[in-house]
């Protein structure tokens, strides 16, 4: 037969069988497709492993009712009903606490963390100061060092009071150093 060329596509020297063409372009279908399919799968199961998220409340966390915060400091544990981190989901997780106090009609929050080494802070009624059992350091009703290795004041933590319930915005601090910078 003129122009038959025995099951192969004349190109010079360099001639690819019929068959080894057709697998070729399976092959090369067949990883499209593959990818198409593994690049979202691949996202899906990565994306959540980058994100934290915590349900319900995620910026002010109801913490006590107004009324209960007088001048003498109260403390409360800062709780979110439901957080969930990648996959896992845990319900009522504690993230920390707070001592509340009343200034006229302002509630200010504190951190119980000690901004020194993180011990947790406690209010001594009879010095009238929040002191750390630690390290001895000590701070005034309004989170002002006054004493001991502390390079700074108690830190502050974000307060709204809405339908008489004190909320309060968690967030932890780097620890022992001067400026107050998030963790």
């Amino acid at each position: 037969m003129p122009g038959h060329t025995g099951g192969r596509f004349a190109e010079g020297d360099g001639s690819v069988p019929r068959r080894g063409f057709l697998k070729l372009i399976t092959v090369a279908l067949g990883g499209l497709v593959g990818a198409v399919l593994a690049i979202p799968a691949i996202r899906f199961l990565v994306y959540p492993a980058e994100r934290k998220i915590v349900d319900g409340p995620e910026d002010l966390v109801p913490v006590a009712d107004a009324d209960d915060v007088g001048e003498k400091p109260v403390r409360v544990e800062i709780s979110v009903a439901r957080q969930r981190d990648a996959w896992a989901r845990v319900d009522d997780v504690k993230l920390g606490a707070a001592w509340l106090v009343r200034r006229g009609e302002d509630i200010v929050a504190f951190s119980t963390t000690c901004p020194h080494l993180g011990c947790a802070v406690d209010f001594d009624t009879k010095s009238d100061a929040f002191r750390c059992p630690c390290h001895t350091s000590a701070f005034d009703r309004a989170g002002n060092r006054v004493s001991g290795p502390a390079k700074r004041g108690l830190d502050p933590l974000e307060t709204k009071v809405e339908g008489g319930r004190v909320l309060v915005r968690f967030r932890r601090f780097k620890l022992d150093v001067p400026d107050r910078e998030g963790a």
